[in-house]
């Protein structure tokens, strides 16, 4: 049966601490230690119905000038002797239940040590407490703010991109539909400030099919590795989708099945998809992919073999991961493409 909503809380609350000691073995005790977060920016949700506010970590290159914090007007950039940057804005995983913005500060640091980029990754709010569609109007509000804010600082988001792994993936698919129904609205409206552009998703191992339960998604990979536990997923599920959507088809939680129509409005031509072979969301991803690119999308990266779910978030400790740099510089590579 469903737990209890006070259940869920506990329970989420438990699989947090335990989530933060294994982020903590990968990002403070194996090497290279990535760079933390530059600055963050507290702002509002906007366009949820939930109101409420929620955290931007900004990851900058060595080239970023931090934006000035005193009250003048204009911003103290001066356009002409500053590049504007590119932008990322990552989503982090964890079921829309755990995990953290700063989580994947290794993905942030080879943005930008390697391109100019600079990286906003999103704490949007949880479930059990904001469940679905909270986290994606969190989502769609800091594109929106960044996009308004971009002189600030110093952003070019002409060449904005959406990140995620995991939960995160499948938000930021999500994130690109929802957005793409914002900006029209506010553009009939007569509201719009500052509109970007998206020129890509680069999606680790998100989400794309809710019509499959966990046992079918298990099925359906004969070389399945499995790394989270199904009462884990039992947390995630429950807590996410509260009150159970009538239509599990919503394209807002399985993009997968969004019409032809909305996936080639709302995708940017060219995206990244990397899957892990050992996933059991690795057929639901790969049928995805097949499908954009019959859409005449470009889809950039591939299935990484003989690894589970999220391999690239466990702690190496000494030992590195070669399969993870591999994926991370293939991220770089096509990023810099899309953002030349």
């Amino acid at each position: 049966g469903t737990m209890s909503r006070l259940a869920l809380h506990i329970k989420a609350i438990f699989f947090r601490a335990l989530q933060s000691i294994f982020t903590f073995y990968d990002l403070y005790l194996s090497q290279p230690i990535p760079q933390r977060a530059s600055f963050t920016r507290r702002i509002n949700s906007t366009i949820s119905s939930n109101p409420g506010s929620f955290d931007l970590l900004f990851f900058t290159p060595p080239s970023y000038t931090l934006p000035s914090t005193t009250k003048a007007s204009p911003p103290i950039f001066s356009t002409s002797s500053t590049k504007k940057h590119p932008l990322l804005i990552n989503f982090h995983g964890g079921g829309f239940t755990i995990g953290h913005a700063r989580d994947d500060p290794r993905f942030a640091t080879s943005i930008t040590t390697q391109t100019s980029a600079v990286v906003v990754s999103v704490n949007y709010r949880f479930a059990p407490s904001y469940p679905f569609p909270t986290a994606i109007e969190d989502g769609v509000s800091a594109i929106l703010w960044l996009w308004r804010h971009a002189d600030e600082y110093n952003l070019d988001i002409s060449r904005t991109a959406l990140s995620g792994f995991s939960g995160g993936g499948n938000l930021a698919y999500a994130v690109a539909i929802r957005l793409q129904q914002e900006l029209e609205q506010l553009r009939k409206e007569g509201k719009l400030v500052g509109e970007g552009k998206i020129v890509s998703l680069v999606i680790f191992y998100g989400s794309v099919d809710w019509t499959q339960t966990r046992q079918e998604r298990d099925a359906s990979n004969p070389n399945l590795i499995p790394t989270i536990p199904p009462s884990l997923f039992k947390v995630f599920d429950e807590a996410y989708l509260y009150p159970m959507p009538a239509d599990m088809r919503d394209p807002l939680l399985s993009p997968g099945l969004a019409s032809d129509e909305v996936l080639r409005n709302a995708f940017p031509e060219r995206l990244m998809m990397v899957n892990c072979g050992g996933d059991q969301l690795l057929a639901e991803s790969e049928k995805f992919r097949e499908r954009l690119v019959g859409l005449g999308k470009r889809v950039d990266g591939g299935v990484v073999e003989g690894v589970g779910h999220a391999w690239d978030k466990k702690a190496t400790f000494g030992r590195g991961d070669v399969k993870r740099d591999e994926a991370y510089a293939g991220a770089v590579k096509h990023l810099n493409e899309v953002w030349a």
